[in-house]
């Protein structure tokens, strides 16, 4: 993660070339959500920390959180710091498997704009984002030992999660040329992520196991879902809009 931060804040605000023909401008903003109980909260806002935010289309935008608070970052140490202090917030809970264990799905986001301007008037602006999701893992009640809330949690991280499950084997049936109706707005991860599988991006799952005999039901469950995620295709495109004067855009075309 480091690394790909890095490579996003890097370039930071470059200035023109020695000629002054070309000047390029690079700006990042990091956002921090989890989703607990298919309720989404602020990570990173004290005062909408315990407020569930809508989730909102548009046609320009595409799926997004409604009043997040986005963060300007400029390198990887500033990031990982709103990544940090958005940690301190995240719902945990002990279980009979781990003493931290986490009771929501988490999201955070660098949305990156760069603008690149040439002597002419003629400006390119292109837009990306680096989406890291932090899944909370299925639960067993009879191996976490919840009761009361903590059985809610669980029930509510296991019903995201088939809903995820759904979504990626339609995707894979589209991908074999079935006609398929692919659940994204069944759970609000789903909808959150549409881009993420089978959409503009690029993606890379990290699936987690345990070498552990009691966990091999989980390891094997967690193992066949990334094989049959693999299977999904992503088209990734450049996110870039050109504006300028009249003469500008007749020169270019």
């Amino acid at each position: 993660m480091s690394q790909a931060q890095t490579n996003i804040t890097e370039g930071g605000t470059v200035g023109g070339s020695p000629s002054g023909h070309e000047y390029t401008k690079t700006t990042a903003k990091a956002s921090f959500f989890e989703i607990f109980n298919e309720r989404v909260y602020d990570l990173l806002s004290d005062e909408t920390l315990e407020s569930n935010l809508p989730i909102r289309e548009d046609a320009t935008k595409g799926v997004y959180v409604e009043g997040l608070k986005e963060v300007d970052v400029s390198n990887t140490e500033e990031a990982e710091e709103v990544l940090r202090s958005g940690m301190k917030n995240r719902q945990v809970a002990s279980t009979a498997m781990n003493r931290t264990s986490s009771r929501s799905h988490a999201v955070f986001v660098i949305s990156v704009r760069t603008e690149q301007t040439t002597s002419d008037g003629l400006s390119k602006i292109r837009t990306s984002k680096f989406t890291l999701v932090d899944l909370a893992g299925s639960e067993r009640q009879n191996s976490t030992d919840t009761v009361g809330a903590r059985s809610k949690e669980a029930s509510m991280i296991n019903k995201s999660l088939l809903c995820l499950g759904c979504v990626i084997n339609a995707l894979v049936d589209r991908e074999n040329g079935k006609e398929r109706h692919v659940p994204f707005r069944d759970s609000k991860l789903t909808f959150l992520l549409r881009d993420s599988w089978g959409g503009n991006s690029k993606t890379c799952l990290v699936a987690t196991v345990s070498p552990s005999a009691t966990s091999l039901g989980e390891t094997l469950s967690t193992l066949k879902f990334a094989q049959r995620a693999k299977l999904i295709k992503n088209t990734a495109i450049l996110n870039e809009d050109t504006c300028g004067t009249v003469a500008a855009l007749q020169a270019e075309v």
